[in-house]
């Protein structure tokens, strides 16, 4: 049986991969392409490549160009991909079609490809950067107003050791600052240049890709040109970051949903933040926070999914992570924004019901690990012994259906253990079993204590102030490169 020939691109695969790609490319990568091509135009100029007359056409040409027409554009098949649908009306913009096609010397698809997708990458770890600490900043102002918040701290999902509200919120904090850590790394590596590597070797005319790379605001160049092309860690590094913070996201929303539920009912959303029920008059369910997890679970999948199609694919070949893969990577970093941005907003306008944390820090025996330390300190006794006696009060508590220790059981155990009661009073049993006394008496590094709690929120703002400050200075270096670019292309047009 013959099979005939068909040209390229086949039907299928015009359907199943040219016409995806090219709706991906005009949301995601227009105006970076158009980018590109404005600073690739101005370095070829300066170096002598091409005439200062030539420069002035073809960027007279891209000024030409109706973004909004190309981004309404469906596909037909008359030009493989973006990028030729852009060479095609620039060259009909152009009184010279032989200037037009001056713009693509020395540089490749493959390298113009790279360079687009740190420039829209940078740009979106930016706005999730911006977010986390956002949401980093809500931990810190609620925990600046609950030092001496007493709250139950739970192990094994079950009742632990008294602490406070500003020591739980501070360890969130104190997590969200290393999210905030991993993601600049990943901006900072994410944030080279490879244009100028062309195919895969570079090219044999004199270009600066030192220039290109100042233009599009980039730290400077990618170093080796095969790494350029071949390497993506550019983006794993970044959806590693996304993903520690996904699972970070995933873990506290769960703990506000737990807080929410009526069973333990200490945390009040905001009106906004829950919805009704259309049958049940009485429900205030936490339509937000479940949000939150949900779309933190999509971006997380979303980011294992890019990961896990990625981690066996040749070096040097990048159609594997190129135009079916970006897309995905954008939507992760765009749902971690989501997950990140809807937590900080609904936690922004929570109340805790101070009170009834405040008793249930007293519950549930959980100051008693205090008083097991106090016998070790007042008797001279082994902890293992100590312990022993605590847990036999304890569970002589129970068995006569009581659920606090008074000195009498205490005593009691101490018999039953040591044959010989404690040299406690009944006054030092009852400062030993205070939760208020649990808390403050840990005053050590990274410990309950309000005094610690408050050193260690002033390390964490001394913290969000530097972060500010490296946001700041990105934004603003992207700002002032992006307002050069413009600036040169108009003097080079006038």
């Amino acid at each position: 049986m013959s099979v005939e020939k068909e040209k390229f691109p086949a039907p299928s695969y015009t359907e199943n991969v040219l016409a995806d790609c090219f709706e991906d490319a005009k949301h995601f990568f227009l105006e970076a392409l158009v980018d590109v091509d404005h600073a690739h135009a101005i370095m070829l100029a300066e170096q002598g490549i091409i005439t200062d007359a030539e420069l002035k056409m073809l960027l007279n040409a891209l000024s030409k160009l109706d973004l909004d027409e190309i981004r309404a554009a469906k596909y037909d098949g008359s030009y493989e991909d973006l990028f030729f649908l852009l060479q095609r009306e620039i060259a009909k913009n152009c009184a010279d079609k032989e200037v037009a096609g001056k713009l693509h010397t020395a540089r490749s698809r493959n390298d113009i490809d790279v360079t687009i997708y740190r420039l829209h990458l940078r740009k979106v770890v930016l706005k999730l950067l911006s977010e986390t600490m956002a949401l980093r900043g809500v931990m810190l102002d609620l925990a600046s107003q609950h030092h001496e918040t007493l709250i139950p701290a739970y192990t094994h999902t079950q009742p632990a050791q008294p602490s406070t509200l500003a020591h739980f919120l501070l360890a969130i904090a104190e997590n969200l600052g290393r999210d905030v850590g991993r993601l600049q790394r990943a901006f900072e590596n994410m944030n080279f240049s490879p244009l100028g590597a062309c195919a895969i070797t570079t090219t044999g005319f004199p270009i600066s890709r030192e220039r290109t790379a100042d233009l599009l605001g980039f730290s400077a160049p990618t170093v080796n040109s095969y790494a350029s092309i071949a390497s993506i860690d550019y983006f794993t590094e970044l959806l590693g970051a996304v993903s520690a913070l996904l699972v970070n996201v995933g873990k506290f929303a769960q703990e506000f949903l737990l807080m929410a539920m009526q069973e333990f009912d200490v945390i009040v959303l905001s009106d906004g933040y829950v919805q009704g029920s259309s049958i049940m008059p009485q429900k205030r369910n936490p339509v937000a926070i479940e949000h939150v997890r949900a779309i933190a679970s999509k971006g997380l999948g979303q980011a294992l999914g890019v990961l896990t199609a990625v981690h066996n694919t040749p070096f040097g070949d990048i159609n594997d992570s190129e135009d079916d893969i970006q897309p995905l990577i954008a939507a992760a970093v765009r749902d971690a924004t989501r997950a990140v941005s809807l937590l900080s907003n609904s936690m922004r306008a929570a109340t805790f019901k101070t009170e009834t944390l405040r008793r249930r820090a007293e519950a549930n025996f959980i100051t008693v690990t205090e008083l097991a330390d106090t016998i070790v300190r007042s008797e001279g006794l082994s902890f293992h012994i100590s312990h022993k006696i605590v847990g036999t009060a304890v569970r002589a508590a129970l068995a006569v259906d009581k659920h606090e220790l008074s000195p009498e059981i205490v005593q009691t155990a101490a018999n039953e253990v040591l044959g010989r009661p404690l040299s406690l009073t009944d006054e030092d049993i009852a400062a030993a079993l205070s939760a208020e006394n649990f808390v403050n008496i840990r005053t050590i590094y990274g410990g309950t204590a309000p005094e610690e709690t408050r050193r260690a929120l002033a390390v964490e703002k001394e913290r969000e102030a530097a972060d500010e400050k490296w946001l700041e200075g990105k934004r603003a270096h992207l700002s002032a490169a992006a307002s050069s670019l413009k600036e040169k292309v108009a003097a080079a047009i006038a």
